[in-house]
């Protein structure tokens, strides 16, 4: 499994996921890692070595990583939502379900004694986004905002790990993740793209279906595998948290110009439309597309999966001001040394165009 030259071998948890996917890739194809990808089922990529792994099954678990050769670095981007997404925010039991995920993966990691750093991730929901104002921007040294998620569960139970075994921690706290994962239930990219698809196979322009939105943060899952990379091996980045984004904000309204010409459409009127309600029911003409086109893609809602009710909610369906907004700063993460940013609005453009060229969606 060595490399022969590998200064760490790494364990990519939740490796189909959109964080996963791209760390996964990351640390494969980077100099000096053993990158090991583990989730239930294998991502659409041809690097590294994937592991099938249910972390609830805490006996396959302990059987699967003791078989390892040791194992010196852990990205855990692992995460089980609720069928509907928002309900399972609230759901102590679904918090625990993720706590118990974690605590079975470093119970059979540790039996090999060479664990030396965890990245854990977490996000906006840490600074209560998604209950109501957040205090603007966003900084790691508030205190715990008070309620209840499972961020705290595994945090807690990371640090109490670090402290008995001897390892370090990186907990990073990223806004909305722009990549690719199918199937994901946070990820805008998937339904913005076959809603666009759909329309244009209708002889339809791209009209803007949501409601009001203000300016947002954005992160790239290519840019945060390559923090996560220097998080593994910088020094200033041990039992620290860091907020992460691309660096820039942008308006949804204001970039929808720039998205209907990289799909090679026009902006038509405003319609808005619940995507989540309205969607689903296209699922033949998607088949159709791909079909056409010759698409390697899935069925729309093995696409997409929940991520329509996720884009809704982006979107500001049904709004007439836009949310409060959930901007976070990233001045500790640059003064520790880690100055990656990217255009997002030159983010949006590249992920339709790796898409088109992948063939997961019609050429432009």
């Amino acid at each position: 499994m060595s490399s022969g030259n590998a200064t760490g071998r790494i364990l990519v948890v939740g490796a189909s996921g959109i964080v996963g996917r791209a760390a996964f890739e990351n640390f494969a194809m980077a100099g000096g890692w053993d990158a090991i990808g583990i989730s239930r089922r294998a991502p659409d990529l041809e690097v590294g070595m994937h592991l099938p792994l249910d972390l609830l099954d805490r006996e396959a678990c302990t059987r699967a990583l003791g078989d390892l050769d040791p194992v010196t670095h852990v990205v855990y981007a692992a995460l089980t939502e609720k069928p509907g997404l928002v309900e399972g925010w609230f759901d102590n039991e679904l918090m625990e379900t993720n706590r118990r995920m974690l605590l079975n993966l470093l119970d059979g990691v540790a039996s090999g004694g060479a664990l030396e750093h965890v990245s854990l991730l977490q996000g906006t929901k840490a600074y209560g986004a998604h209950v109501g104002r957040m205090r603007v921007p966003g900084r790691e040294r508030e205190e715990r905002h008070p309620h209840d998620n499972f961020y705290w569960l595994q945090e807690d139970l990371l640090r109490e790990r670090a402290t008995r075994d001897g390892f370090h921690t990186t907990v990073w706290r990223p806004p909305v993740i722009y990549g690719h994962a199918l199937g994901a239930p946070m990820n805008p990219i998937a339904p913005l793209v076959t809603f666009a698809a759909i329309a244009k196979h209708e002889g339809r322009p791209l009209c803007w279906p949501g409601g009001r939105t203000g300016p947002v943060d954005g992160m790239d899952a290519r840019l945060l595998a390559r923090a996560l990379e220097w998080g593994a091996r910088a020094d200033s980045a041990r039992d620290e948290v860091f907020n992460i984004t691309n660096g820039d904000v942008f308006v949804w309204e204001s970039v929808w110009q720039t998205i209907a010409k990289a799909l090679g459409m026009e902006v038509g009127e405003p319609e808005p439309l619940r995507l989540a309600e309205a969607m689903p029911g296209k699922a033949g003409i998607w088949a159709a597309i791909v079909e056409k086109h010759g698409l390697r893609a899935p069925g729309l809602m093995e696409f997409v999966g929940d991520s329509f009710i996720y884009l809704d909610m982006h979107f500001g369906f049904g709004r007439d001001v836009p949310s409060p907004p959930s901007l976070l700063s990233t001045i500790k993460l640059r003064q520790a040394g880690f100055e990656g940013c990217v255009d997002s609005e030159d983010m949006l453009v590249e992920w339709i165009e790796w898409m088109q060229q992948e063939r997961l969606i019609p050429p432009r």
